[in-house]
């Protein structure tokens, strides 16, 4: 996941300084730190404005993603709840409240907990789902601070080119230094332009698939946690949690191609 991002930025940053060059025109034109550091921080300033404290850090805090998505491989989560119904089938329900000692996941931990203390599968689901609607609510609020990122750096870029405009203009007195003036206040646009499209955006649009992706995980792992409070054979579990992986994966491709 990291390495895409990586990859899908620098092809975008190669193509345009590429284009830059094809056209004949100076790559030295589009580095302007003050520019950048106006817009950039102009936009993250917006951001901490319109954000509350908590929704800030969780923003921030969503960027570990790009290196580690939350969502293991599907299979290795499958097998892990079959282990459990294994247990579970053969030595009794009290088994795993031993056990939910040792998880981290508070969501598991407390399914476990509440299939030892033999709570009705409906409320363990309710319970459950109720967490991962909150937790959900959360975590897209985060994500939507990108997205507001992303509205913002434009307007902060053309803000940059006006201010660099009224500095172009109190020169005036030297015609020389005119064309270059100029050309030095757009940069501010195309910063606000770029950081917008080429990186908020796009950001942005990542982490609500992965949010997606981690909602559609604990569903399957809550159905696996039912079927254990049912007290399901294990080979049933198995083969009803892989039935509704793939159901998953095709859920992700159908939202990928719409």
């Amino acid at each position: 996941m990291f390495y895409m991002t990586l990859a899908g930025l620098g092809l975008a940053v190669v193509c345009i300084f590429a284009g830059q060059a094809l056209d004949g025109a100076s790559l030295a034109g589009l580095v302007h730190p003050s520019a950048f550091i106006l817009v950039f921080g102009g936009t993250i300033g917006a951001v901490i404005a319109q954000s509350s404290p908590k929704d800030f850090r969780t923003g921030l805090s969503l960027l570990r993603w790009l290196r580690r998505p939350p969502t293991s491989e599907r299979k290795d989560y499958i097998n892990e709840i079959v282990s459990w119904s294994t247990l579970s089938y053969r030595q009794g329900t009290l088994k795993l409240d031993r056990l939910a000692h040792a998880i981290e996941d508070p969501m598991m931990k407390s399914g476990l907990e509440m299939i030892a203390d033999k709570h009705e599968p409906e409320y363990i689901r309710d319970s459950l789902m109720l967490d991962v609607r909150i937790r959900d609510a959360r975590l897209k609020r985060a994500a939507r601070m990108w997205e507001a990122a992303g509205a913002y750096a434009p307007t902060v870029g053309i803000l940059g080119s006006v201010i660099g405009l009224l500095h172009v203009m109190n020169g005036l007195n030297d015609p020389t230094k005119l064309g270059t003036g100029i050309a030095a206040c757009f940069t501010a646009t195309i910063y606000g332009l770029g950081l917008a499209n080429l990186v908020f955006l796009p950001l942005a649009a990542k982490l609500r698939g992965m949010i997606f992706e981690l909602t559609l995980r604990d569903e399957l792992r809550i159905d696996g946690l039912i079927m254990i409070a049912e007290n399901k054979q294990p080979r049933l579990v198995e083969r009803s949690l892989i039935a509704a992986g793939e159901r998953a994966i095709n859920v992700v491709s159908l939202r990928k191609a719409a």
